[in-house]
């Protein structure tokens, strides 16, 4: 098979001028900030009281969960570990949690993320009260009925030339956030 690399090359140098162009003409700004109590997210029927807390939003959106009880993170953690420990030995795709990777990190920050469709679906996959299948912290699966309180702070991504943002892009973005804040779960975009 014979491949043109050199056209590849200038094919590619074409590609990262142009998403560097999309990107010089984007805006990011803050959208909201969301505070929870646990006992606010327990199950689905509690959390249905607090929903018209989680706005919704036609622009794809980047967003931290921080743990604002920073003197419990450590009993936190301490159940999460032995949740993982249980939930791994479970059943793939039956009866195991799809659970956010964990990085150890030393941090009050849980997860950065984004979503480009459904922020409120997304949000309540890591309070626990939303499926299992989805990769998310699913808090309140693991908690143990812990009392702390969580911030979200949500960031918009918007277009200034009006033109869709491509999922890659806003990954892009948030890879930024992550890096700089390191969070504790979670892993870097799928770039």
């Amino acid at each position: 098979m014979k491949i043109d690399s050199e056209h590849i090359v200038k094919q590619s140098e074409e590609f990262a001028r142009n998403i560097a162009k999309q990107i010089s003409k984007i805006t990011i700004r803050p959208f909201c900030e969301i505070s929870f109590h646990s006992s606010e997210y327990r199950d689905r029927e509690t959390l249905s009281n607090y929903l018209h807390k989680i706005p919704n939003s036609d622009n794809p959106l980047i967003y931290i969960i921080q743990i604002k009880s920073p003197k419990i993170l450590s009993t936190l953690i301490k159940y999460f570990e032995d949740y993982q420990s249980a939930n791994k030995l479970k059943v793939k795709n039956k009866d195991r949690v799809n659970l956010s990777r964990y990085n150890k990190t030393s941090t009050d920050i849980l997860y950065v993320g984004s979503s480009t469709t459904d922020f409120k679906t997304r949000i309540k996959n890591h309070l626990g009260t939303e499926g299992t299948r989805v990769y998310s912290l699913h808090l309140c699966k693991w908690d143990n009925c812990l009392e702390y309180d969580l911030n979200i702070f949500a960031y918009e991504v918007i277009s200034e030339s009006n033109e869709v943002i491509e999922r890659f892009i806003v990954e892009i973005l948030e890879q930024q956030f992550w890096d700089k804040l390191k969070p504790i779960f979670g892993k870097r975009s799928g770039l």
